[in-house]
């Protein structure tokens, strides 16, 4: 699903983000990327939404040459992907469920599927009797929910989380956990970019070090090694 082939980022102030970078993700998988602030993980991340370009290489996704795609056909593979963020970044003045909802109505779904759609995932995600409810009335982890919420309303394939749980104490970052493995066993493929270790060494999930830019881990390397 996932296929980045000696992949490079130089920033246009100079800053080196990411060094010959080669990574394969299958459908279904669900992967932890870890590693120090500003090791790359984070350009990673955005790399796969296309945020970022690829100064060398080429990132693959579903056959898709996200490198060298023109920008009118962003929005379309987007629809593709949904992308949680650790600050949240809803929109104040509009409830929970127009904060959904929205996901869909910028791709111009009609009526009836938006409200459908955006009630069935609030209730997956354990919100539906917060629907009329604004963000600055809901609790860190409910806010973290909604925008989960709104990277699933449109069925997403691919799913990327930037440092999700970073800003939630740690009985609501389980929750947030326990809803991305719900989702991944759906069959969405799951790319969280994280520093809690204590996550990561309880899920048994594939890990994915990155450390100054390069791939230094791969657990799913490992496991293939150990085998044989």
């Amino acid at each position: 699903m996932i296929k980045l082939k000696n992949v490079s980022k130089i920033y246009s102030n100079g800053a080196r983000a990411l060094f010959n970078i080669n990574l394969e993700i299958a459908k279904g998988e669900f992967v932890f990327l870890v590693g120090p602030s500003g090791a790359g993980k984070s350009t990673l991340i955005k790399l796969l939404y296309r945020e970022e370009t690829a100064t060398r290489g080429q990132v693959f996704l579903d056959n898709i040459n996200l490198v060298r795609m023109k920008d009118h056909q962003i929005p379309v593979v987007r629809r593709n992907i949904g992308v949680v963020f650790q600050d949240f970044k809803l929109l104040p003045n509009k409830t929970v469920f127009e904060n959904v909802a929205f996901a869909l109505q910028v791709i111009a779904k009609d009526k009836k599927e938006i409200k459908e759609n955006t009630m069935s995932t609030l209730e997956l995600v354990g919100l539906s009797s917060k629907a009329n409810s604004f963000p600055l009335e809901l609790s860190g982890g409910e806010q973290q929910r909604v925008c989960v919420a709104r990277a699933l309303v449109n069925h997403p394939s691919l799913l990327v989380a930037d440092e999700p749980t970073g800003n939630l104490d740690m009985d609501t970052a389980w929750g947030i956990m326990e809803l991305l493995s719900k989702v991944n066993k759906y069959g969405t493929t799951v790319v969280m970019a994280t520093h809690a270790l204590y996550i990561v060494e309880q899920m048994n999930k594939r890990v994915v070090r990155v450390e100054g830019g390069k791939i230094t881990e791969d657990s799913a390397e490992e496991a293939y090694t150990s085998v044989f």
